[in-house]
């Protein structure tokens, strides 16, 4: 028991004696004040890119706010102009409707336009006179009166001359 009580102890005096040449030689050579400002940079470091980090992340924010902003006006520029178009395909549709029944009174009023007017009669008839007559004989008969015309034309002519 004693010889375990004085290798504790010399273990502790060693250990002791250990940490205190460890801690001379490192402030004689000036590491540890050294580790402390390394530290102290990683840390400022660390902490600035983190605000640079947190300043990037706070203009993402505004601009996906003003995104959303500029977002929202094109939907209701949209809706507007849906509503627009509704509108004016109401109109044509309803001019279309307009036109389409003026224009079918229009078909109604020339369809029978020929079984009413005096001329369409007029030229009807004589159409039909036309079909009874033997083509040939109208074709002789207009020829011989141009014969005649060209001969009274020619007369004239010459007892001006």
């Amino acid at each position: 028991l004693l010889i375990v009580t004085n290798a504790k102890t010399k273990m502790t005096e060693e250990e002791d004696n250990f940490t205190r040449e460890l801690t001379e030689f490192n402030n004689e050579y000036g590491l540890t004040s050294n580790r402390d400002l390394l530290i102290k940079k990683k840390v400022k470091t660390e902490i600035n890119d983190l605000e640079n980090e947190a300043t990037l992340l706070k203009n993402e924010m505004e601009s996906m706010e003003h995104e959303n902003i500029q977002l929202n006006a094109l939907q209701l520029q949209k809706n507007e102009l849906k509503q627009n178009l509704f509108t004016l395909q109401k109109k044509v549709i309803r001019e279309a409707e307009r036109m389409t029944k003026a224009l079918e009174a229009e078909k109604v009023h020339v369809t029978g336009k020929p079984q009413a007017d005096p001329e369409c009669l007029r030229l009807k008839k004589e159409l039909e006179n036309y079909k009874d007559d033997d083509w040939e004989s109208i074709c002789e008969t207009l020829r011989t009166e141009i014969e005649i015309l060209e001969m009274v034309c020619h007369f004239c002519y010459k007892s001006k001359v």
